[in-house]
């Protein structure tokens, strides 16, 4: 049975048992007389058996109760939740329990208060006194006769019934208080659909726990599939379900059955679809495209406001150029990634090239990509394009990402002649060119140094130069590549100090005048932490102010030095703030030079 507790049993001697699902206890028994076994045993709801031959059936309900009736024509069972349906040459009938609401109201002599307050509704039509004294009699249990008058309704097929029942409960509701009417409004609404699907012109003879259990929007579903689409609108809009898929799927049959020119097929499911929420044209389209008119399927399309609904199936039609259109139009950058990989796949690169080439954002994505994941890619578009000065310096990154040196020139080479014939470059060329000689003269330094100087710039290849201690070949680089002399002087200082080379240091020292200046010298030697080094320095600094000289010997700690420059600027006040900083002999000699300073005024 459906509820899985009884287990209905045919014997070979004509009976019908009814037992326990465990096995272990009869229940019912039934003798059909019936010589040749059933065409078919099916369960109506979990209280009775149905037993069917070609024209006769057999209805076993419990304690051994039966009915049996006949057929002009061939039979056919069909199970339902709630009943069991009945299918003849002729006639499909439903045979069901009588529910408890319907049992309660309608038995005769009942005197449930459901079925006073329907007698009650009588006597009113009769304008019978009586009426009164019904709802007198069952008021304290009005609320229990409104509910059962209302469960009753939904059991019935028969509009009349229907109507008297609700009319009951309606007026039975005017006698309360307080009463929740959302069962009431529900069961209306639930009344009017069924009553609409049962008609004969559209043959769904649903019962109410069918209606339930199929829910209303799967009714609409059933109702679409069979093109009864007038009606299933009617009850989307009156129960306020969504009503998109009915308009795509009329749409969509429009486009496979109507044999009418394409233009007025698109015209008529425009006009019909227009200004309604949620509909996909592009549900449409396919639809048209899958019937092979690829043409009014381009049309709908026109129609789709989502773009990542569009492009996919303009694609596939072969409308790449559209598609590329739509996506950019979107403004979704993925979109248009994807269209370009389709139409690179489609086209020969050539024309790949000038349909993205009137397209700036097309072209951007492609170079954009491209620099990540397909470089020749990128040369392609830039020689397209006429872009030389960016393919002249795609050339020279992979020339300064290449690992050996015979490749890197090659690059080099065809970086400088893609720019050789514009005088616009002249600049760019030069560069090229002598990043050609600097790796020439790198490639030799690495032969006689053994050591890694490819990659490096013309500074960077000095300075390393200068720390490997070949200086006269430094000069020769600084010399071919015309290299500033203060560039080179602070160069060659920072290599010397990088290197601790402070005896070259001193030397430097030495010398008479430096392009640089020789504050440089004294910063970036105190900054390596030599005072005495940095200190040889501080008298050619002519250049600064006695004050600046003074904090130079102080931070190389010599604080005599600082009092003599201080004494030699007659700075007393420095001298003051010399002393407190000295200690020990320093300090006298502090001392001696404020003394010395007082009798020289």
């Amino acid at each position: 049975s459906p509820n899985g507790k009884f287990v209905a049993l045919y014997t070979d001697d004509g009976k019908v048992w009814v037992i326990g699902s465990d096995f272990q206890e009869r229940y019912s028994e039934y003798n059909t007389r019936s010589k040749t076994p059933p065409k078919d045993l099916q369960w109506c709801g979990d209280n009775a058996v149905v037993l069917a031959w070609e024209d006769e059936v057999h209805l076993l309900g419990p304690n051994g109760a039966a009915d049996n009736w006949e057929y002009n024509s061939f039979i056919h069972l069909l199970p339902d939740i709630d009943g069991i349906r009945v299918l003849s040459g002729e006639v499909c009938e439903f045979i069901q329990k009588v529910s408890d609401p319907t049992f309660e109201v309608f038995r005769l002599g009942s005197t449930h208060p459901a079925s006073v307050l329907l007698d009650a509704i009588d006597q009113l039509d009769k304008k019978s006194p009586k009426a009164d004294d019904n709802v007198q009699m069952i008021r304290p249990h009005m609320d229990e006769a409104v509910d059962v008058c209302v469960r009753a309704a939904g059991q019935e097929f028969s509009i009349h019934w229907q109507k008297q029942l609700l009319k009951a409960a309606s007026f039975g509701k005017s006698v309360l208080d307080l009463y929740n009417s959302d069962d009431f409004v529900d069961m209306t609404e639930a009344l009017r659909v069924l009553n609409a699907v049962r008609f004969y012109e559209i043959g769904l003879p649903l019962s109410y726990e069918q209606y339930i259990r199929l829910t209303p929007e799967r009714l609409v579903q059933r109702l679409v599939n069979r093109q009864e689409y007038l009606l299933a609108l009617k009850i989307s809009e009156y129960l306020r379900l969504p009503i998109d898929k009915i308009y795509v799927h009329w749409a969509r049959q429009k486009v496979r059955s109507s044999s009418t020119d394409e233009d007025s097929i698109c015209e008529e499911i425009v006009q019909k679809l227009n200004g309604t929420r949620g509909i996909s044209f592009e549900e449409v389209a396919r639809a048209a495209y899958d019937e092979g008119r690829g043409g009014l399927a381009a049309e709908l399309l026109e129609h789709e406001p989502r773009a990542g609904k569009q492009v996919p199936l303009l694609l596939n039609i072969g409308e790449e150029t559209i598609a590329l259109d739509k996506a950019i139009e979107s403004g979704d950058t993925d979109l248009v990634f994807y269209v370009l990989l389709n139409l690179k796949k489609k086209t020969q690169l050539s024309s790949f090239f000038r349909t993205i080439n009137s397209r700036p954002v097309a072209t951007a994505i492609v170079e954009s990509s491209a620099m990540d994941q397909d470089k020749e890619l990128l040369k392609d578009l830039y020689y397209q394009d006429d872009r030389r000065l960016d393919g002249s310096n795609l050339l020279l990154s992979e020339a300064l990402d290449a690992s050996d040196l015979g490749p890197s020139t090659d690059k080099l080479k065809m970086a400088a002649k893609l720019l050789r014939d514009s005088k616009e470059y002249a600049p760019q060329v030069t560069a090229l060119e002598e990043a050609q000689k600097l790796l020439r003269f790198q490639e030799a330094f690495e032969k006689d140094i053994d050591d890694r100087f490819v990659g490096l710039s013309v500074n960077q290849t000095m300075s390393k130069l200068i720390r490997a201690g070949h200086a006269k070949r430094a000069q020769k680089v600084q010399s071919e590549f015309k290299v500033p002399e203060k560039t080179y002087w602070w160069t060659r200082l920072r290599a010397l100090v990088s290197k601790r080379d402070w005896r070259e240091l001193e030397d430097l020292s030495k010398v008479r005048k430096s392009p640089i200046g020789w504050e440089p010298f004294f910063n970036e030697i105190i900054g390596a932490g030599n005072t005495k080094v940095a200190a040889l320095f501080i008298p050619k600094c002519t250049a600064l102010t006695s004050a600046e000289r003074i904090e130079m010997w102080v931070k190389c700690g010599m604080i005599v030095k600082a009092g003599e420059e201080a004494l030699k600027a007659k700075n007393r006040d420095a001298l003051e703030e010399l002393r407190t900083q000295a200690s020990g002999q320093a300090q006298l000699e502090i001392d001696r030079m404020i003394s010395q300073l007082q009798k020289g005024r």
